[in-house]
């Protein structure tokens, strides 16, 4: 027996459960059986366990033999998705980026050349719609860099072509992508292709999270000017090593770590 609180469905209230393997269809650029590889890698692309990196590649290395029938089959199915698949989006540029064929640049191209959607999350703290967006089009930027490593030259025109991009990410992601690659000549066409104020995006490198300087102090620094800013209390019953209790002051008035 249910009790009187128990919650049920109203008689005419249906529920409908529909299982999508998922959002692709391959299908209609390629043969089945391709298809299913390119679905296969996709998946393979999340795979966890010892020899899922193994699986991985295996997949990549059957795919690179019918590079050029791939990346235009995952362009089509690019065009094709609703905008909102930003994994699925992502997960079709990643896939050219593994595979490194010339036919793939237009799509990037296109792509790059096209203006990031405004806001459309309600609560983008939480889920950005435009961060997915930048992140689609950086993977994209590294897909023309790995190409432009292996001595293409449209990858590096594509990549110079949006030096000047809108977003800071995107652009700082092409400017170093023809930078590595673009020759001895690379930083001096940059210098004059882009205005002064973003000359300082030459200089930042690449660096082992390993080796970057990580940040001292305890759970609480409180800022010189406000001395009246509370510490914060975990709980902690107090004592030298709590961090519960006020910040000490340093010889010149500031704050030492706590």
């Amino acid at each position: 027996m249910r009790a009187g609180d128990t919650p049920r469905l109203a008689g005419d209230d249906v529920l409908k459960v529909q299982t999508v393997a998922h959002v692709f269809n391959f299908e209609r650029s390629v043969e089945p059986e391709l298809a299913q590889r390119i679905v296969d890698a996709i998946n393979l692309m999340g795979g966890v366990g010892e020899r899922a990196e193994a699986c991985y590649q295996r997949a990549l290395d059957g795919l690179a033999r019918r590079s050029r029938e791939v990346v235009k089959a995952l362009a089509e199915e690019y065009e094709r998705l609703d905008t909102r698949h930003y994994l699925d989006r992502w997960a079709l540029l990643q896939l050219m980026a593994e595979l490194k064929d010339e036919g793939a640049l237009d799509a990037i191209d296109r792509l790059l050349s096209s203006r990031i959607p405004g806001e459309q999350s309600t609560d983008p703290h939480s889920f950005t719609t435009v961060g997915e967006e930048v992140m689609i089009r950086t993977t994209a930027v590294e897909a023309a860099t790995r190409m432009a490593a292996d001595g293409s030259g449209r990858a590096l025109e594509v990549l110079l072509r949006h030096v000047g991009h809108e977003n800071f990410s995107v652009k700082r992601a092409a400017i170093q992508g023809y930078l590595q690659h673009g020759g001895e000549q690379a930083r001096d066409t940059l210098l004059k292709a882009l205005p002064e104020r973003d000359h300082r995006i030459l200089d930042i490198q690449r660096v082992d999270v390993r080796k970057v300087p990580q940040a001292q102090g305890g759970l609480h620094l409180r800022c010189r000017d406000q001395t009246d800013m509370p510490a914060h209390d975990l709980g902690a019953s107090g004592g030298e090593d709590s961090g519960g209790g006020p910040c000490a002051k340093g010889e010149d008035g500031g704050c030492k770590p706590c």
